[in-house]
Protein backbone atom coordinates (compact mmCIF):
# COMPACT_ATOMS: atom_id res chain seq x y z
CA UNK A 1 0.00 0.00 0.00
CA UNK A 2 2.13 3.44 -1.25
CA UNK A 3 -1.23 5.48 -1.94
CA UNK A 4 -3.57 6.34 0.98
CA UNK A 5 -7.35 6.91 0.43
CA UNK A 6 -9.43 9.03 2.73
CA UNK A 7 -13.05 9.92 2.32
CA UNK A 8 -15.30 11.57 5.06
CA UNK A 9 -18.04 13.03 5.01
CA UNK A 10 -19.28 16.13 7.05
CA UNK A 11 -22.46 18.05 8.32
CA UNK A 12 -20.98 21.24 6.43
CA UNK A 13 -21.85 23.36 3.37
CA UNK A 14 -18.76 22.80 0.96
CA UNK A 15 -17.49 26.78 1.24
CA UNK A 16 -17.08 26.15 5.41
CA UNK A 17 -15.11 23.06 4.13
CA UNK A 18 -12.98 24.76 1.35
CA UNK A 19 -12.09 27.57 3.86
CA UNK A 20 -11.03 24.78 6.87
CA UNK A 21 -8.32 23.36 4.81
CA UNK A 22 -7.11 26.73 2.88
CA UNK A 23 -7.27 29.30 5.21
CA UNK A 24 -4.19 28.98 7.84
CA UNK A 25 -5.95 30.84 10.80
CA UNK A 26 -8.73 27.71 10.75
CA UNK A 27 -5.75 25.38 9.76
CA UNK A 28 -4.28 26.33 12.87
CA UNK A 29 -7.32 25.24 14.76
CA UNK A 30 -7.36 21.66 13.58
CA UNK A 31 -4.12 21.09 11.73
CA UNK A 32 -1.00 22.36 11.54
CA UNK A 33 0.32 26.16 11.86
CA UNK A 34 1.14 26.18 8.45
CA UNK A 35 3.73 29.36 6.99
CA UNK A 36 3.36 31.25 3.66
CA UNK A 37 0.50 29.40 2.80
CA UNK A 38 -1.06 31.16 -0.80
CA UNK A 39 -3.30 29.63 -3.07
CA UNK A 40 -1.81 30.11 -6.13
CA UNK A 41 -0.04 26.92 -8.32
CA UNK A 42 3.77 27.32 -7.14
CA UNK A 43 3.54 28.58 -3.41
CA UNK A 44 6.21 26.97 -1.47
CA UNK A 45 4.37 26.58 2.37
CA UNK A 46 5.66 24.89 5.14
CA UNK A 47 5.27 23.77 8.26
CA UNK A 48 5.78 21.79 11.77
CA UNK A 49 4.57 18.40 13.05
CA UNK A 50 5.72 20.43 16.62
CA UNK A 51 5.50 23.79 16.09
CA UNK A 52 6.80 24.57 19.85
CA UNK A 53 10.07 22.49 19.22
CA UNK A 54 10.30 22.95 15.60
CA UNK A 55 10.38 19.19 14.72
CA UNK A 56 8.93 17.37 11.62
CA UNK A 57 9.60 19.88 9.17
CA UNK A 58 7.29 19.73 6.08
CA UNK A 59 7.98 21.53 3.20
CA UNK A 60 4.89 21.41 0.37
CA UNK A 61 4.79 22.81 -2.98
CA UNK A 62 0.57 23.74 -4.57
CA UNK A 63 0.50 21.88 -8.18
CA UNK A 64 -3.41 22.59 -8.83
CA UNK A 65 -6.38 24.89 -7.25
CA UNK A 66 -9.66 24.93 -8.32
CA UNK A 67 -11.76 27.13 -6.00
CA UNK A 68 -14.48 25.34 -3.48
CA UNK A 69 -13.08 21.62 -5.49
CA UNK A 70 -9.49 20.87 -5.12
CA UNK A 71 -5.96 21.48 -4.17
CA UNK A 72 -3.41 19.76 -4.79
CA UNK A 73 0.46 20.03 -3.40
CA UNK A 74 3.80 18.02 -2.84
CA UNK A 75 4.38 16.95 0.48
CA UNK A 76 7.77 16.40 1.66
CA UNK A 77 10.56 16.02 4.37
CA UNK A 78 13.64 17.92 3.92
CA UNK A 79 14.98 17.25 7.16
CA UNK A 80 14.44 13.10 7.21
CA UNK A 81 13.77 11.84 3.52
CA UNK A 82 14.76 12.78 -0.18
CA UNK A 83 11.49 11.40 -1.37
CA UNK A 84 8.83 13.67 -2.57
CA UNK A 85 4.63 12.68 -2.29
CA UNK A 86 1.80 14.27 -3.75
CA UNK A 87 -1.49 15.13 -1.82
CA UNK A 88 -5.29 15.74 -3.01
CA UNK A 89 -7.82 17.45 -1.57
CA UNK A 90 -11.15 17.09 -3.09
CA UNK A 91 -14.36 18.52 -2.14
CA UNK A 92 -18.16 17.56 -3.74
CA UNK A 93 -21.11 18.61 -2.57
CA UNK A 94 -23.76 16.06 -1.40
CA UNK A 95 -26.23 18.59 -0.35
CA UNK A 96 -26.77 21.94 0.68
CA UNK A 97 -25.46 20.92 4.32
CA UNK A 98 -23.44 17.94 3.35
CA UNK A 99 -19.80 17.78 1.81
CA UNK A 100 -17.50 14.44 1.04
CA UNK A 101 -14.06 15.25 1.34
CA UNK A 102 -11.77 12.70 0.15
CA UNK A 103 -8.01 12.43 0.40
CA UNK A 104 -5.38 11.00 -1.48
CA UNK A 105 -1.73 11.21 -0.89
CA UNK A 106 0.54 9.08 -3.41
CA UNK A 107 3.78 8.73 -3.45
CA UNK A 108 4.58 7.52 -0.23
CA UNK A 109 7.22 4.70 -1.17
CA UNK A 110 9.13 7.52 -1.39
CA UNK A 111 10.26 8.02 2.30
CA UNK A 112 11.31 4.59 2.08
CA UNK A 113 14.82 6.08 3.30
CA UNK A 114 13.42 7.60 6.38
CA UNK A 115 12.94 4.64 8.17
CA UNK A 116 9.59 2.52 9.19
CA UNK A 117 8.43 5.47 11.04
CA UNK A 118 7.33 7.23 7.53
CA UNK A 119 5.33 4.25 6.54
CA UNK A 120 2.38 3.87 4.48
CA UNK A 121 0.76 2.75 7.70
CA UNK A 122 1.56 5.19 9.80
CA UNK A 123 0.24 7.72 7.08
CA UNK A 124 -3.03 6.34 7.12
CA UNK A 125 -3.17 5.76 11.12
CA UNK A 126 -2.30 10.20 10.67
CA UNK A 127 -4.55 10.87 7.91
CA UNK A 128 -7.64 9.66 9.85
CA UNK A 129 -7.01 11.23 12.65
CA UNK A 130 -6.26 14.21 11.34
CA UNK A 131 -9.54 14.74 9.12
CA UNK A 132 -11.67 11.63 10.39
CA UNK A 133 -11.58 13.34 14.19
CA UNK A 134 -9.52 16.77 14.12
CA UNK A 135 -11.17 18.03 10.96
CA UNK A 136 -14.54 16.19 11.88
CA UNK A 137 -14.86 17.67 14.96
CA UNK A 138 -13.58 21.15 14.37
CA UNK A 139 -16.32 21.52 11.63
CA UNK A 140 -19.28 20.04 13.87
CA UNK A 141 -18.07 22.55 16.45
CA UNK A 142 -16.58 19.88 18.76
CA UNK A 143 -13.98 20.90 21.07
CA UNK A 144 -11.63 19.36 23.78
CA UNK A 145 -12.08 20.30 27.49
CA UNK A 146 -9.05 19.12 29.89
CA UNK A 147 -9.83 18.52 34.10
CA UNK A 148 -7.32 17.41 36.19
CA UNK A 149 -6.40 16.95 39.89
CA UNK A 150 -4.04 15.65 42.45
CA UNK A 151 -4.59 12.71 44.16
CA UNK A 152 -2.85 11.73 47.50
CA UNK A 153 -2.54 7.99 46.57
CA UNK A 154 -0.01 6.00 44.09
CA UNK A 155 -1.14 5.61 40.47
CA UNK A 156 -1.84 1.68 41.05
CA UNK A 157 -4.52 2.89 43.75
CA UNK A 158 -5.66 5.53 41.73
CA UNK A 159 -6.26 3.28 38.60
CA UNK A 160 -8.05 0.41 40.37
CA UNK A 161 -10.27 2.72 42.23
CA UNK A 162 -11.35 4.56 38.68
CA UNK A 163 -11.86 0.99 36.13
CA UNK A 164 -12.68 -1.63 38.80
CA UNK A 165 -16.33 -2.35 38.39
CA UNK A 166 -16.84 -1.33 41.74
CA UNK A 167 -14.36 1.91 41.96
CA UNK A 168 -16.04 2.90 38.66
CA UNK A 169 -19.47 2.95 39.64
CA UNK A 170 -18.20 4.93 43.12
CA UNK A 171 -16.88 8.17 41.30
CA UNK A 172 -18.91 8.06 38.45
CA UNK A 173 -22.33 8.52 40.87
CA UNK A 174 -21.59 12.00 40.52
CA UNK A 175 -22.99 12.14 36.60
CA UNK A 176 -25.51 9.24 36.89
CA UNK A 177 -26.37 7.38 40.66
CA UNK A 178 -25.95 3.74 39.65
CA UNK A 179 -23.79 3.90 36.49
CA UNK A 180 -21.61 1.03 35.43
CA UNK A 181 -20.07 -0.77 32.86
CA UNK A 182 -20.27 -3.82 31.22
CA UNK A 183 -17.27 -5.28 29.09
CA UNK A 184 -13.51 -5.65 29.69
CA UNK A 185 -11.35 -2.49 29.68
CA UNK A 186 -8.89 -3.93 27.16
CA UNK A 187 -7.39 -2.31 24.41
CA UNK A 188 -9.60 -3.62 21.54
CA UNK A 189 -12.78 -4.05 22.82
CA UNK A 190 -15.86 -2.45 22.97
CA UNK A 191 -17.43 -1.63 26.39
CA UNK A 192 -21.17 -0.72 27.77
CA UNK A 193 -20.77 3.03 29.72
CA UNK A 194 -24.39 2.42 31.19
CA UNK A 195 -27.29 4.08 33.42
CA UNK A 196 -29.12 2.36 35.59
CA UNK A 197 -31.85 2.08 33.29
CA UNK A 198 -29.71 0.49 30.25
CA UNK A 199 -28.54 3.73 28.50
CA UNK A 200 -25.60 5.46 27.73
CA UNK A 201 -22.57 4.76 25.29
CA UNK A 202 -20.78 2.24 23.48
CA UNK A 203 -16.76 3.17 22.97
CA UNK A 204 -13.96 0.91 21.48
CA UNK A 205 -11.07 0.95 24.50
CA UNK A 206 -8.67 1.95 21.23
CA UNK A 207 -5.70 2.46 23.36
CA UNK A 208 -4.64 0.85 27.56
CA UNK A 209 -1.19 1.04 29.65
CA UNK A 210 -2.21 -0.15 33.03
CA UNK A 211 -1.97 2.79 35.66
CA UNK A 212 -0.99 5.52 33.33
CA UNK A 213 -3.33 5.59 30.02
CA UNK A 214 -7.14 4.74 29.20
CA UNK A 215 -8.30 6.28 25.84
CA UNK A 216 -11.61 5.70 25.08
CA UNK A 217 -13.93 6.36 21.87
CA UNK A 218 -17.26 6.88 21.61
CA UNK A 219 -19.00 5.21 19.09
CA UNK A 220 -22.76 5.53 19.28
CA UNK A 221 -25.86 5.23 21.75
CA UNK A 222 -27.58 2.39 23.96
CA UNK A 223 -31.34 2.39 24.58
CA UNK A 224 -32.30 -0.14 26.91
CA UNK A 225 -29.34 -2.07 26.90
CA UNK A 226 -29.16 -2.13 22.86
CA UNK A 227 -26.61 -0.53 20.76
CA UNK A 228 -28.11 1.66 18.36
CA UNK A 229 -27.09 2.17 15.02
CA UNK A 230 -25.61 5.66 13.82
CA UNK A 231 -28.03 8.30 12.78
CA UNK A 232 -27.19 11.73 11.56
CA UNK A 233 -27.26 13.07 14.85
CA UNK A 234 -24.91 10.61 16.03
CA UNK A 235 -22.22 10.55 13.16
CA UNK A 236 -21.92 14.37 13.78
CA UNK A 237 -19.72 13.16 17.36
CA UNK A 238 -19.00 9.34 16.46
CA UNK A 239 -15.01 8.15 17.43
CA UNK A 240 -14.46 11.59 19.55
CA UNK A 241 -12.28 10.91 21.99
CA UNK A 242 -11.91 10.24 26.04
CA UNK A 243 -8.24 10.36 27.12
CA UNK A 244 -7.47 9.60 30.73
CA UNK A 245 -3.14 10.25 31.75
CA UNK A 246 -1.83 9.14 35.55
CA UNK A 247 1.52 10.34 36.53
CA UNK A 248 3.72 10.50 39.05
CA UNK A 249 4.27 13.92 41.16
CA UNK A 250 7.51 14.78 43.17
CA UNK A 251 5.83 14.05 46.57
CA UNK A 252 4.48 10.28 45.80
CA UNK A 253 0.94 11.54 45.06
CA UNK A 254 -1.04 11.09 41.39
CA UNK A 255 -1.86 13.87 38.84
CA UNK A 256 -4.83 12.53 37.49
CA UNK A 257 -5.29 14.47 33.19
CA UNK A 258 -8.58 14.22 31.59
CA UNK A 259 -8.37 15.10 27.85
CA UNK A 260 -12.32 15.15 26.71
CA UNK A 261 -13.55 15.88 22.81
CA UNK A 262 -17.08 17.46 23.28
CA UNK A 263 -19.64 19.15 21.79
CA UNK A 264 -19.65 22.35 22.62
CA UNK A 265 -23.09 23.02 23.68
CA UNK A 266 -22.00 20.37 26.91
CA UNK A 267 -19.17 22.30 27.68
CA UNK A 268 -21.13 23.60 30.76
CA UNK A 269 -22.45 20.74 31.75
CA UNK A 270 -18.97 18.81 31.67
CA UNK A 271 -17.66 22.03 33.75
CA UNK A 272 -19.54 21.23 36.35
CA UNK A 273 -19.74 17.15 36.23
CA UNK A 274 -16.15 16.51 36.17
CA UNK A 275 -14.58 18.47 38.46
CA UNK A 276 -16.90 16.96 41.02
CA UNK A 277 -16.49 13.42 40.09
CA UNK A 278 -12.66 13.44 40.10
CA UNK A 279 -13.32 15.34 43.70
CA UNK A 280 -15.02 11.85 44.22
CA UNK A 281 -12.57 9.96 43.12
CA UNK A 282 -9.92 11.89 45.11
CA UNK A 283 -12.05 11.28 48.36
CA UNK A 284 -12.36 7.55 47.78
CA UNK A 285 -8.94 7.25 46.90
CA UNK A 286 -7.37 9.34 49.86
CA UNK A 287 -9.84 7.25 52.46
Amino acid sequence: MDTVVLQQKFRAPIKAVWEAITLPELMREWYFNVHNFELKPGNVFTFYGDDQHKTYLHACEVLQVAPLKLLEHTWTHPDHSKGRSVLRWELSGIDEEHTLLTLTHTGLESFADAGPEFSPENYEFGWKGIVSISLRNFLHDIGKQHFEIDIRAPREKVWQKMWSKEGYTAWTSEFTEGSYYEGELKAGETVHLLSPEGNGLYSDVIFMQENKLMILSHIGIIVNGEEQELDEETEQWTGILESYRLSDNEDGSTHLSLELDNQKAYFEQMNESFPRAFRKLKEICEQ
